[in-house]
Parts: C-alpha cells; structure tokens; sequence
C-alpha cells in the first residue's frame, strides 16, 4: 500500500503480506539496515506490534537482522503504535518499529519507524534508509530466526502512565462503549477506561489474527453507533488497529470526527492562554472548523494529510494541537504522537469538568457536507500528474467555486487517489465527487 514509487509512504511502509516489501525477507534487511545506523555499547532498538497473524513472523525476522547487526531489541509485543513511541523516547532507544497496517485489513502489513525521540521518521532519513534498502543484498535461513521473547520494562511504564492518567481523572460517572478494533488496544483497554466510567461496554476486544478492523473500530463506526443507542450510553469511544486514531460517538449514536474534537479540546485549553497558539489542521480539514476556530480567535492552518506534517507544522509554530478529522490528533500537553488512549481520556476529562454531553460541546462547529470517493490505481501519484487528470481538475474546481472546494491526492497508505468535494449543499457535493471520480476513472 505504500504508494508513488517510494517504499515509505504517507505513515511508514505498508503493503500487502507475502508482497515485497512486507516479507520475511525484507524485514530481515530493515533490521540489518536499522541496525549500521545505531550506536553505543548498549544500543537498543524497540520492537512491537498489532494484533495481525502475520506481525510475529515479520518481527521473528526483523529482530534476527537487528541481532545479526550486533544491536540488542527489546519486544513490546502487543502494544498500540503510540505506545511503542513513548517506549523508544523513555526507554533510551535508537530506533522504534511498529508492525502494524494500522487501519486496513489482516491482509496488509507494514513498519511504522519512529526516532530516539519518539517520533516519526523526517524524509531525509526515510531517504536514506530506502536507499541503503534498495542496495542491500542480504539472505537469512528460517532455521536461525528465534521465537522472540516479550520484555515488559519498558511495555509496563507505558501501561502505567495511561493508567495513572485514567486514575487521576478518575469516575465520569458515565456510561460509556470501547470499541478496540479488534487490535493493538484490546489488551488494555477495560483496565484503562474502567476507571473514568460507572458502566463500561468493551466491544472489539477478541483479536484472532484475522479479525483486525473487520466490521469494528475507526473505519466502521457504524457497529459502536448501534451499541451506544442499544445501551443508552453517554459516550462511545473507538480506535483503529495500531490504536493511533480515536473517533467518538455521542449520546444520539452520531459521529464526532477529528475536526469537532479539534475544537472541543482548544475551546477548553486555548482560549485561556493566547501563547498556547493556534490549531494545525490538513487539507482535509472540514471548512466548518476554521469557521468555529475563528469565532473563538484561535488561528488554524493546514498541512498535507499525515500526522507526521501534522506534527512538523505543531513544532515550527510551537503549537500544542493538531490532528486530522480521521482521528490522529496531538495534544503535545499528553503526548508527541497521535495516542487515541490518551486523546480519548482528554476528552473525558473536559466533557467531565464543564458539565456537559459530548454533544453539546461540539455543537458549535458548523460541519460543511463532504463527499468523498476512491478512484484505484496502482500509480496514483502519476496518474494525478497526468494532464487528462489536472484538467479535470482545474475544470471542477472552477464549476463549484465559490460556494465549495475540492480536492483529489494520492493516497500515502492505499493505491488509491482520493476526491473529496466540500460544498454548502449536500447533494452538490455528492454530485460533483461521483462525476470527478468517475471522469477520473475513463481517464485513467
């Protein structure tokens, strides 16, 4: 799935298991490669993964080519990506590896890098390592790849803090549902969330290998939706298979996006304080938020779609807040990278301290319709650089302005290109995204 020629796309590298680069093979190389660039008698890289039944054998093979460069790994085993963050930043690491396809099927797999920081790899380096891969020519035997051992140091001070923080918030009183997508999050999510709520529905919480993001978590909010109005709960709460992305549903069953927690979290941390600055949206950033952020005085600007730009753009503003309406939200307050734990019990504990439903709270932001279709190709990138394609963009952008925007990008995780029409009226939005998206398709 990683997309435009590159092995790292939008969010590390990702593809189809058995498919170059998510092979056996090749994550025996990356360690290799990982590990010419670690230094000092007691480097360490951290390692751990999602729930995928392909993610043992990748990390098998990984930590043997790490080894096999002379440099110590410590398995986090089964831990949400923003977990594996927080353990490379505390646990003195060089490099940390997420195993993980984050929001797609069991069928994909990838590797999410992260810094001594804990942070998102910068391009330079993802150049460099992608270089140094493609000249790599190295071989390992199944016969010396080992059953790798789970350390709990590091993997239990970050089990600790998310607790601790959920015990500080302490009891809602509300009743809430959990949907883990049947990944990274299942393991820890009831002791977590145990605290801040009276009753508490887990829901997606029983992976087998196969089952990751099937018809639960982020991208299929329609099963949390119906469990909150089965249950009357006050709140529902789900995340996505590497537990990064945190979406919500109110009392009503209705989504909140990214973009309406944006709002509720700098209405309650930024107003207050004008040094705190402003908020860091992307491209895809629904017009209605800057509408709502502007009422309040709060400044708002976009990046390209990724946290990572997301996250870069919050770092040369010394800005606090920023996300995507997917649900990868920073609050540099809790956390560098995008936790949906931590986003999750943020959001508790303002829903909690003003006394008021999720509803009510987000009500304010003036959401604009959006229509958003997929257009296949195995070379999105190129095919948006073709003339046929910035033609018909150029013409569709000119017929819905002023009154709406458009927009059409190679996806960095899907071989897809994307189109996406925001317009005042709903059905002028839908219109123009089936119209765009199809003249792209006998285009291409």
């Amino acid at each position: 799935m990683t997309t435009g020629g590159g092995l790292f796309g939008t969010d590390g590298i990702r593809g189809r298991v058995g498919v170059e680069p998510v092979t056996p093979a090749f994550a025996y190389q990356l360690g290799r490669v990982l590990a010419a660039h670690t230094y000092g008698s007691n480097a360490l890289i951290c390692i751990g993964r999602d729930t995928r039944e392909s993610s043992l054998t990748l990390e098998a093979y990984l930590t043997q080519g790490i080894r096999d460069g002379g440099v110590q790994v410590e398995s986090l085993g089964v831990l949400s990506t923003p977990g594996i963050s927080f353990c490379t930043k505390h646990g003195a690491s060089s490099y940390g590896i997420a195993i993980t396809a984050s929001h797609n099927p069991f069928e994909y797999n990838g590797f999410k890098l992260f810094s001594s920081a804990g942070t998102k790899l910068d391009q330079e380096t993802e150049r460099l390592l992608e270089h140094e891969l493609r000249q790599l020519d190295l071989q390992t035997s199944a016969a010396r790849v080992e059953t790798v051992e789970v350390s709990s140091t590091l993997r239990s001070r970050y089990l600790d803090m998310v607790r601790d923080r959920a015990a500080q918030i302490g009891s809602t009183g509300l009743t809430g549902v959990v949907d883990c997508a049947n990944g990274a999050t299942s393991e820890i999510a009831e002791s977590v969330f145990g605290h801040v709520f009276k009753n508490l529905h887990v829901i997606g919480n029983s992976p087998n290998g196969t089952n990751i993001n099937k018809d639960v978590g982020a991208t299929s909010v329609a099963t949390l939706q119906r469990k909150v109005r089965e249950s009357s709960a006050n709140i529902g709460i789900t995340f996505d298979g590497d537990g990064d992305r945190v979406l919500f549903v109110d009392d009503q069953g209705d989504l909140v996006d990214g973009d309406k927690i944006l709002y509720l979290l700098a209405k309650r941390h930024l107003t207050s304080d004008r040094a705190r600055g402003g908020v860091v949206g992307t491209i895809m950033s629904n017009h209605g938020l800057k509408l709502a952020l502007d009422e309040l005085d709060v400044p708002f600007v976009r990046t390209n779609v990724g946290d990572k730009y997301v996250y870069e753009e919050l770092m040369s503003r010394r800005w606090r807040l920023g996300g995507e309406p997917s649900g990868h939200l920073i609050w540099r307050d809790v956390t560098d990278t995008g936790d949906g734990i931590l986003i999750g019990l943020s959001v508790l504990e303002a829903t909690q301290n003003a006394g008021r439903t999720l509803r009510h709270l987000v009500a304010p932001v003036p959401m604009l319709p959006q229509a958003q279709r997929n257009v296949p190709s195995s070379s999105p990138a190129a095919l948006l650089e073709t003339v046929a394609v910035r033609d018909l963009v150029s013409e569709f952008t000119a017929r819905i302005e002023p009154g709406g925007r458009l927009l059409v990008r190679a996806s960095g995780t899907e071989p897809l290109l994307r189109v996406m029409v925001e317009h005042q009226k709903a059905e002028t939005a839908v219109r123009f995204a089936d119209e765009l998206a199809n003249a792209i398709g006998v285009a291409s």
